[in-house]
């Protein structure tokens, strides 16, 4: 019975603290998209002084991918 309220208690607070995490993983996601669009923005607003160097673009667009598959793998974990 007392062990039953640690219990009950301690799983409360690992989904309080999990709760916080998403909440705060979360709001990382939109800053991050709000900037991705900001610099996107940018990008086009801006003419290009010198052509991108192919290793920069293969590693942007890798860096781009993988956001892309963490924001729709993050989608699918809290559903």
């Amino acid at each position: 019975p007392a062990d039953d309220g640690q219990l009950l208690e301690r799983r409360y607070a690992e989904s309080t603290i999990a709760s916080d995490i998403s909440k705060i993983m979360d709001s990382m996601v939109q800053k991050n998209f709000v900037n991705f669009l900001l610099n996107q923005r940018e990008k086009k607003s801006v003419p290009p002084m010198m052509p991108e160097d192919p290793e920069v673009s293969a590693f942007n667009d890798l860096l781009k991918k993988d956001f892309a598959i963490w924001v729709h793998n993050k989608g699918d974990i809290s559903k």
